[in-house]
């Protein structure tokens, strides 16, 4: 089976998160799979900048002309693309820090920069790999998963669940603002545990329910003005549509 690793615009953090996590196992996964490209450890073999692949895990947001060029590329020559980390399946803090810039001239030499988005906004994604940056072990039961043509599974719970789960003192309960109850689970409620709330970086849970959350809000006293601000630094272009029903957005 073939794999490649893209990077598009990013800090280049999920595969360097991968990299480091997976460590010695990092040579097992090239003894198993027939890896033709992975950014920051191979380049291209054969001297294809796009190579055919199985599975492509594919990170970062579209923003230049070179960007898109490459990912519909990449959807051409792989039979399933796996968008890897927020930026990749949200457009993370790249596309609500967008939305307001004039880049209409904004061109250096052959390239455009463009409003961010994320990778389904461009290519049809089959599946969508959360966190900021990802989680390896995610990662790693995602990929046995394909290999054994098991569909992959994100999380269906909320951060909130993991926080009972720990026994931790509920950060609204002390009227601040937290994203807790919208955000998907799965990072072992990191922040909350440590006592700072949860900014939903791994985007919003599967049923996650804003109306009922701005509710709570209301009757805790805690700003909504707050939360959207929050709400809108990780989850990107999902997030416009939950808010745009409550002309938040």
């Amino acid at each position: 089976m073939k794999l490649a690793f893209y990077s598009l615009t990013s800090c280049e953090g999920c595969l360097t998160t991968l990299i480091t996590n997976l460590g010695s196992h990092l040579e097992t996964l090239w003894n198993i799979f027939d890896i033709d490209y992975f950014k920051l450890v191979r380049e291209p073999v054969g001297g294809s900048k796009i190579p055919k692949a199985d599975i492509a895990f594919v990170e970062g947001a579209v923003v230049t002309n070179h960007d898109r060029e490459r990912l519909i590329e990449i959807r051409k020559n792989s039979s399933f693309v796996v968008a890897l980390g927020t930026c990749a399946t949200t457009g993370n803090i790249a596309y609500n820090a967008s939305r307001d810039l004039d880049l209409s001239e904004n061109k250096l030499k052959d390239t455009e920069i463009n409003k961010a988005e994320p990778l389904s906004s461009v290519i049809t994604v089959d599946f969508e790999l959360s966190g900021c940056p990802v989680d390896a072990e995610e990662f790693t039961m995602a990929l046995l998963r394909l290999i054994n043509n098991i569909e992959p599974i994100q999380p269906d719970y909320s951060v909130c669940y993991e926080c009972k789960q720990k026994g931790n003192e509920c950060i609204l309960e002390k009227k601040k603002v937290c994203l807790g109850p919208l955000a998907m689970g799965g990072c072992g409620a990191a922040c909350p545990s440590v006592g700072s709330p949860c900014y939903s970086c791994r985007g919003l849970a599967l049923e996650a329910d804003l109306p009922a959350y701005l509710l709570t809000l209301d009757k805790k006293g805690i700003s909504k003005e707050k939360a959207i601000m929050m709400l809108k630094t990780f989850t990107g272009k999902k997030t416009k549509e939950l808010l745009s029903s409550e002309k938040q957005y």
